[in-house]
């Protein structure tokens, strides 16, 4: 979607640069229409790059706008196709400048095939922005969860926190008793070495129990 409506942005700015290198400044209808189509293209562009983060009411702008931009290009590619010369002698006139009349009349010429290109693209970008709306589930926030789902969640991290203080419990007892073996042992063979163990202990007033 967002990769479509890049592509559509890009038609907008062509549209805008192409009407303006058309006629300069664009006034008669083939150039102004370019040029509309180009910022009502972009305007929709943005919209459907906002509304493909699962903003359905942004992506209704979006349809609303594209599907009024590829209306506009259908019926300038019609006047293109039908009314070329005409068009074409608005922007230049052919008995003063034919030079210049052929040069715009190649370069409409072209334009009107690719806008026709163009036209097949967005109603492409349009059809994904409609699945969008009213096809695809909008992702819910994480928040949204129902009493049964919360009720649950909390028993589970209830449960794990008993797991885990048993466990530390667990840890602290066997190391206890770890220390209490070792200590018995060297009591047993080393008496002094029990006494000054002791003795130190109660001066530095380490407590091993905890």
């Amino acid at each position: 979607m967002r990769i479509a409506v890049f592509f559509s942005c890009v038609i907008g700015v062509a549209y805008i640069i192409f009407g303006c290198k058309v006629q300069n400044p664009p006034k008669d209808f083939a150039p102004v229409m370019f040029v509309i189509l180009g910022v009502l293209n972009i305007f929709a562009s943005l919209l459907g790059f906002w509304g493909s983060y699962h903003k359905k009411r942004v992506l209704l702008g979006f349809l609303v706008c594209g599907g009024f931009s590829i209306l506009l290009q259908i019926a300038l590619v019609l006047a293109l196709l039908f009314a070329f010369d005409k068009v074409t002698a608005k922007i230049v006139d052919p008995t003063e400048n034919p030079q210049q009349y052929k040069q715009v009349s190649n370069q409409l010429s072209i334009a009107r095939w690719v806008a026709l290109g163009f036209i097949v693209l967005q109603i492409f970008t349009i059809a994904l922005a409609v699945a969008l709306r009213f096809v695809i589930a909008e992702e819910q926030p994480y928040d949204a969860f129902d009493a049964t789902t919360s009720e649950q969640r909390g028993k589970t991290l209830s449960g794990l926190a008993k797991d885990i203080e048993k466990f530390a419990s667990k840890s602290k007892s066997m190391g206890e008793k770890a220390y209490d073996k070792v200590r018995s042992k060297m009591a047993a063979k080393y008496g002094n070495y029990a006494q000054t163990d002791n003795d130190w202990r109660s001066k530095t007033k380490v407590s091993w129990r905890t």
